[in-house]
């Protein structure tokens, strides 16, 4: 099931977005997931159009949010993006009683691993970055405050970079990340094959952020 919905942020900006809920009965669902789209992408198109829907499958209600940067192919208003991620965070909360994971692709990792510093708010203790980094060769001044922020973060966290993505130098952004959040435990998957947008490599790429996400639920995650 699709539902449209819309949330409004502590600074008063609109964001729109899908929801995609299981079929299953609601006792049977499990955690729900904020998905951040990158440059260029909306709530509609990118990554987060296939894997909301399979996250859904897999028993996660899942929505995929605007951010007021939406459809833009240069960074705006980046230490304003923890009141988009804000109001999506707080509607899933209240409405599925426990904080989301957040799922994030491209640019949108910058602003998820920015997240805690930015905001104060620690209750994300589950986030999953795919494409990690390429902002360090346009905006190198976010990949720096990125790697500052990080060291906010806690809890548990998935990086997924192709190994043949072409926009990005996927291992040493990896590790840079990894140095720079002590707080976390973070696993690092190089996923074979994968371009920069996983084109041909989407059943990978969602098999192996529900499998990771199946077990920290399992192991207890940090929140």
């Amino acid at each position: 099931m699709i539902e449209l919905v819309t949330v409004r942020t502590a600074d008063n900006v609109e964001l729109d977005g899908a929801l995609y809920t299981p079929k299953a009965e609601r006792p049977a669902w499990r955690r729900p997931i904020l998905g951040i789209h990158g440059l260029t992408w909306n709530f509609y198109r990118g990554p987060m159009r296939w894997l909301g829907p399979a996250f859904a499958a897999d028993g996660h209600p899942c929505m995929s949010l605007n951010m007021r940067d939406h459809d833009l192919d240069q960074p705006k208003e980046f230490e304003l993006s923890h009141h988009d991620l804000r109001a999506g965070i707080d509607y899933l909360a209240e409405r599925f009683g426990q904080p989301p994971i957040v799922v994030g692709h491209g640019y949108a990792c910058n602003k998820i691993a920015s997240y805690a510093a930015q905001s104060g708010d620690e209750r994300i203790r589950c986030n999953v970055l795919t494409t990690l980094g390429s902002v360090k060769k346009y905006r190198p001044e976010i990949w720096d405050s990125v790697l500052q922020s990080a060291r906010r973060m806690q809890g548990d966290v998935l990086v997924v970079q192709g190994t043949i993505d072409e926009l990005i130098e996927a291992k040493p952004r990896a590790d840079e990340f990894v140095a720079a959040a002590p707080g976390c435990s973070v696993e690092v998957v190089h996923l074979a094959g994968g371009n920069h947008y996983f084109h041909g490599k989407e059943a990978e790429l969602e098999r192996e952020i529900v499998l990771w996400i199946a077990k920290t639920e399992r192991h207890g995650d940090r929140s």
